[in-house]
């Protein structure tokens, strides 16, 4: 959210299932985002965007492959009719993240 002028704000939940002694490693994370007063062109500065993502990741505990991860999110995105032509529009997506770390020292 990264609009001309934007002003932003996120709600945020985790879940550990580690923590919950089901599987260690293992998080889901929900979040709603909301970015209000963007400036579009001189024209208006009240547009709005809005996301709602949930996401669902594992991290490898031990061995060969430790801290190395998989992420898998979908998120829905939606902006105002005024920031609609500006950015990317109205979105429905999932992607899929591997996070290898690499220790070079």
């Amino acid at each position: 959210f990264i609009g001309n002028h934007e002003k932003s704000a996120q709600i945020q939940y985790n879940v550990d299932f580690g923590k919950l002694g089901v599987l260690p490693g293992l998080n889901w994370t929900t979040a709603f985002v909301y970015g209000w007063d963007i400036k579009v062109r001189d024209v208006t500065d009240n547009a709005q965007e809005r996301e709602f993502f949930n996401q669902v990741k594992y991290t490898v505990q031990s061995g060969f492959a430790k801290d190395a991860s998989l992420r898998v999110r979908n998120s829905y995105y939606r902006a105002s009719d005024a920031y609609q032509g500006a950015y990317i529009g109205d979105t429905n997506e999932w992607r899929i993240f591997l996070d290898i770390p690499v220790k070079l020292f």
